[in-house]
């Protein structure tokens, strides 16, 4: 009786977790071109008519959670000036936050301008905008996680040191801990070079080495970073690692901030092939990311003209059974 019962409860759970679906959008980077305001786009630090554009496409998909992945605003040189931009960042996401989508915020690097940054920050998305407090002490509302349904999400802030790292002893206590099946961690600077910035976590091969193995181990099969205004969809892997193990990196710095051409890009870093299933300049957009049971879709849409976007990219991957 016992061995049935345990049939039972195994067979609830399976039926409750294929049920059981999410949907949610990452971009970032909405930031206005900083010394040469584009008119017509540009205000007080922020790209308002993209930005606003790519919220409005991003709302009528009705997702549960929205991510965006830094560099909000332009940064200034004083707190007042930043907050002021944030200021005008939220009149633009006001509409987003009333709906009722959980929205989760990445700290970038232009966000990391003015003297008390940090606490601009904490002022900014406080209220109705407030991020998960339950991050390391100096990191509260910065990196935190945040779980959804059958989701854990995991935002982290690679601006406590002078290099692009994270905190890695905070992670692996979340990640050791029991959590949802489905890891989405976001930041703002990639860990592989994807064609613009290298002031990337490449830089600190060994943290970031150590951060991508820690979310392959949860079961991670992606990771999300803004940072280059385009798209870049790549996978990376180690030479004993099978295909189903490599994680993908999403870059979508595509809401706004200066869009760039990329330079050549590169199949390897270190000990990692890189592979890359598709690459985007000059076009700004969102990914709608949606999560039924096991299986997970990843659809990014480019803007073809102003407010109507399209697929681009779709990739899809299924976690194993658990054991």
């Amino acid at each position: 009786m016992r061995r049935i019962a345990t049939l039972l409860l195994a067979l609830c759970a399976a039926v409750s977790y294929a049920q059981d679906h999410v949907r949610f959008i990452v971009t970032g980077d909405d930031r206005w071109d900083t010394g040469h305001p584009r008119a017509g786009e540009d205000e007080n630090g922020v790209n308002v008519t993209v930005l606003a554009r790519v919220m409005k496409a991003a709302m009528a998909e009705k997702p549960d959670v929205m991510l965006l992945s830094g560099d909000l605003v332009g940064g200034a040189k004083t707190d007042a000036e930043e907050q002021a931009q944030f200021d005008t960042w939220i009149k633009v996401m006001q509409p987003v936050y009333d709906s009722g989508i959980k929205v989760l915020t990445a700290i970038g690097n232009h966000e990391m301008h003015a003297p008390d940054a940090d606490d601009v920050w904490r002022k900014a998305m406080s209220g109705n905008r407030s991020n998960p407090d339950n991050g390391p002490a100096k990191e509260k509302g910065l990196t935190y996680s945040y779980v959804f349904k059958n989701c854990l999400f995991i935002s982290l802030d690679e601006f406590q040191e002078e290099s692009p790292t994270i905190n890695q002893t905070w992670l692996d206590g979340v990640l050791k801990a029991p959590h949802p099946p489905h890891v989405f961690a976001f930041a703002h600077k990639a860990a592989f070079y994807v064609g613009h910035h290298d002031d990337i976590m490449s830089t600190v091969p060994a943290a970031r080495d150590t951060f991508i193995k820690s979310l392959v181990d949860a079961g991670a099969r992606t990771v999300f970073f803004g940072h280059d205004h385009l798209y870049d969809h790549s996978s990376a892997k180690l030479a004993d690692w099978p295909e189903s193990k490599a994680i993908h990196q999403f870059v979508i710095g595509t809401s706004g901030a200066p869009l760039v051409k990329s330079k050549p890009l590169t199949d390897s870093d270190g000990d990692w092939k890189l592979t890359r299933t598709k690459h985007v300049d000059q076009k700004y957009g969102y990914a709608v990311v949606d999560v039924d049971g096991p299986k997970v879709t990843i659809v990014f849409k480019e803007e073809d003209s102003p407010g109507v976007f399209v697929a681009a990219d779709t990739y899809t991957y299924t976690l194993p059974a658990a054991k």
